[in-house]
């Protein structure tokens, strides 16, 4: 990496497992949380994408922080393991920052009496002055979400049970991440408005420098999960080449995967990327990866 080149923004996960935490000696290397990504511009505004139990930790650590700036939450989409964090993100509950929630083809109407749905009994004990620092502005997906000076964050459908979204951040020099935690690919189907989605989805998220991705799968037990709205790790590295993206995370790890087969599944994505003449760097999502996107490449920190 070139010594000195900016940094365009920094990536830091939180939660990276798909379905339900998933704690235990287990998925000690790769993490039991559930998926919750920090995002930090050069300028140091702050994203969030998704609320899964990583939040928790994120939230702990943001407290520590002498900052008063705003949190931006994006939300891919509503399912428990995507939100199940809100009710511990203690930045939200202290008041301490302005936070604002939004999530992809929701309304903020919708959104707000979802959240006060889930912090409120009998789901939860009553969260007092929870709403006193917290907005849930309007996203227009294609148009996009600005942030700060030159951040903007945009919407792009996926293929997931009740609807979910590819998330794109991008500065004015283009995308600098793609996150797409709950996406099937179906690559392997034969319907032509599957394939139109995915080549258009491919151009739009052509050249990211990295790519979140669903990995809940493998190739072997994709069969038996058709339609249940997420993707192989084998189908991710196949589209993250077809992308021209230069870091593929595997992401949404299946709950019942240990370290030991999420290594053997990378070893094994990596042999694809190669095999199909790419230099794509593919790298298993694990909770405190922290990633630096600059003007010339990626580098893990």
């Amino acid at each position: 990496m070139p010594e000195g080149a900016p940094i365009r923004a920094r990536i830091r996960l939180w939660g990276v497992r798909g379905t339900c935490p998933s704690p235990g000696a287990q998925t000690v290397r790769y993490g039991g949380n559930t998926p919750c990504v920090e995002v930090r511009s050069a300028s140091d505004e702050l994203i969030v994408l998704d609320a899964g139990t990583g939040l928790r930790a994120l939230g702990q650590a943001l407290d520590g922080e002498i900052d008063d700036r705003p949190v931006h939450v994006f939300l891919s989409h509503r399912h428990v393991d995507h939100v199940m964090g809100l009710t511990q993100f203690s930045t939200m509950i202290s008041g301490a920052r302005d936070v604002s929630i939004a999530c992809g083809h929701v309304s903020p109407t919708e959104l707000r009496s979802f959240v006060k749905e889930l912090t409120s009994p009998p789901l939860f004990p009553p969260l007092s002055g929870l709403t006193a620092r917290l907005a849930f502005p309007d996203w227009d997906v294609n148009a996009g979400a600005l942030i700060g000076g030159n951040l903007k964050v945009r919407g792009i459908a996926a293929r997931h049970p009740g609807g979910a979204t590819v998330v794109v951040i991008q500065d004015e020099l283009g995308a600098i991440l793609a996150y797409a935690p709950d996406n099937e690919l179906s690559i392997l189907s034969d319907d032509p408005t599957v394939a139109a989605w995915r080549d258009a989805l491919a151009v739009a998220l052509r050249d990211v420098p990295v790519l979140i991705h669903d990995a809940t799968y493998t190739d072997a037990e994709l069969a038996r999960h058709v339609g249940w709205g997420h993707s192989s790790a084998e189908d991710a590295t196949r589209f993250a080449v077809a992308c021209n993206a230069s870091t593929l995370l595997l992401f949404h790890h299946h709950p019942d995967r240990r370290d030991d087969e999420v290594t053997e599944i990378v070893m094994r994505c990596r042999e694809i990327a190669l095999s199909m003449g790419s230099a794509l760097m593919v790298d298993a999502a694990a909770e405190g990866l922290t990633l630096d996107v600059r003007l010339r490449e990626t580098a893990l920190v």
